[in-house]
């Protein structure tokens, strides 16, 4: 049977698995700030930059889930609702056994890629062919494995048992965690430390079967159960996913393989600490839009007035939150990559301005990607996107070899800026029957007048710092400019009637949450 009491349910699902998601971004965040200098430090430029340069070739095979992932969850949730085990049920087991079939396809390419590619990468000597066959090797175990447990993924999700996954997630980034502490420290090197995560990682695999089968207790997986019209339905929906997640990878994931093949792996490394970086600024700002948004942005093809609000006020909040973190991020740059990573970094710091500026873009225009999508404009947006990504890389190889790090990095914001400003964005507001210009400078407004006194604060910290500030000490000037910032955003930026809007909002929110309706696009 569906879960009961689905209002109350689905409004406590939402506050907790936000929460949930909160501690886990956190705890990544500080995670990796404490950990990457470390293991860099223990494991070297080099054989650090190998090992990104390795999960770089992996980041690939993510392409053959084919974007069935999200088809899964709605046909699951659909057949869920309906009250049919038996549709769930068939549902899990078909995509069990595709999902098999796709992870023994991944490791045959983790195989052959240590067989023939590997030993050819121009800049793997061949004092590292070895241990790079060997990681490959490991991870191709670890995304084989993946695939089929994509589907108790799927289950939980369907059930909005969001809380409970997020704490595996908690537990398994701590696990993994402290297993990399123990072996660094005990002197063990690059093979023992990726096969001591990957364990963390299939270890973890376990305990999402577990709670799939604790949210869904009739959770049944049959080979015999394996229907191929399941697979064309889910298909005809995950189409375009794929096509989209493919340009994705192809753009953010191509920059270590274009630098590692260019400049070596020590390279690779340096470039690692720009993208870190950049991720934090993204995830930190979807974060709080998953938040924010599920009440504002609310689709409704039969009401167009009401999507052009709920778009305007979504990438005006969400301008508010990328302004206020990049401006910390980039104000402050060269201080915190050098506190946090050291001498030998300082060639992170250009390539980490132009992927800031492409990490702006990304986040306002989420709000008008979801318009188009929900409008039917699926074939449109995936080609815009597999666009995007080729220029990423004719870019980024015409550039690396004459502007280093730095090209690579133009090379990838300067797609993203041009199809999202000049193409998807205009394109989304003549859907929703409104002036671009105008609504750049009503969704912009606020935000610009925030950054004026925390640009001019940035200066005069900047000025009174300490020659070598700490990361503590870098981190601390940044929290005055984000609260300059967010004070000046509410009081100044925000027009009085959408600040009483959003203090009323809050303020609901807070004494009785609304349960917030799914939206499929």
């Amino acid at each position: 049977m569906p879960p009961r009491d689905t209002a109350a349910g689905a409004a406590r699902n939402l506050l907790t698995g936000t929460a949930t998601k909160y501690v886990l971004l956190a705890l990544n965040i500080v995670i990796g700030v404490l950990l990457m200098p470390f293991t860099m430090e223990h494991l070297g430029k080099a054989q650090y930059g190998l090992w990104m340069l390795i999960v770089s070739m992996t980041y690939y095979f993510q392409l053959l889930d084919l974007g069935y992932g999200s088809g899964i969850v709605r046909h699951i949730t659909e057949a869920d609702a309906k009250g049919d085990e038996r549709g769930v049920n068939e549902v899990v087991s078909t995509f069990f056994v595709v999902y098999t079939g796709i992870g023994s396809l991944a490791l045959l390419g983790a195989v052959l890629i240590a067989a023939f590619v590997i030993p050819q990468f121009p800049t793997i000597g061949p004092e590292h062919q070895r241990t790079a066959q060997l990681l490959m090797l490991i991870l191709g175990v670890r995304v084989a494995v993946g695939f089929p447990m994509t589907v108790f993924g799927a289950v939980a999700t369907s059930r909005q048992a969001f809380a409970l996954n997020g704490t595996i997630a908690i537990a398994s980034a701590l696990a993994s965690a402290l297993a990399t502490w123990i072996i660094l420290i005990q002197g063990y090197g690059l093979v023992p430390l990726v096969f001591a995560t990957t364990t963390v990682a299939l270890v973890t695999y376990i305990a999402y079967a577990a709670s799939a089968k604790h949210v869904f207790p009739a959770l049944r997986i049959r080979p015999s159960a394996f229907n191929r019209g399941r697979v064309r339905e889910v298909t005809a929906f995950s189409a375009y996913v794929f096509l989209i997640d493919l340009a994705i990878q192809l753009g953010f994931n191509i920059d270590n393989l274009v630098i590692g093949g260019a400049l070596g792996t020590a390279a690779v490394a340096v470039y690692a600490v720009a993208h870190r970086l950049t991720e934090y600024q993204r995830q930190l700002c979807n974060q709080l839009n998953g938040m924010l948004f599920p009440v504002v942005v609310r689709f409704a093809s039969t009401a167009p007035e009401r999507l052009r609000h709920a778009a305007t006020e979504a990438t005006r909040v969400g301008f508010g939150l990328v302004a206020g973190v990049t401006a910390c991020l980039v104000g402050f740059a060269g201080l915190l990559v050098t506190a946090w990573m050291g001498d030998g970094f300082e060639e992170a710091v250009l390539p980490l301005y132009l992927l800031a500026l492409a990490s702006v873009v990304l986040v306002v225009q989420q709000p008008l990607g979801n318009v188009l999508l929900s409008a039917g404009r699926h074939r449109f947006v995936a080609g815009v996107a597999i666009g995007e990504a080729l220029a990423n890389v004719a870019i980024s190889l015409a550039l690396v070899r004459s502007y280093g790090l730095a090209g690579v990095a133009f090379g990838t914001a300067a797609p993203v800026i041009a199809a999202n400003l000049a193409i998807l964005m205009p394109v989304a507001c003549r859907t929703l029957g409104i002036s671009y210009g105008r609504f750049l400078i009503e969704t912009a407004r606020p935000a610009a007048i925030a950054l004026i006194p925390t640009v001019v604060l940035i200066v005069v910290l900047r000025s009174v710092a300490s020659a070598v500030p700490s990361l503590l000490e870098v981190l601390a000037l940044g929290g005055c400019a984000a609260a300059v910032y967010a004070l000046t955003f509410v009081t100044l930026g925000l027009p009085p009637q959408v600040r009483s809007r959003y203090v009323a909002y809050a303020r609901d929110l807070a004494r009785r949450p609304r349960p917030v309706p799914a939206v499929n696009v």
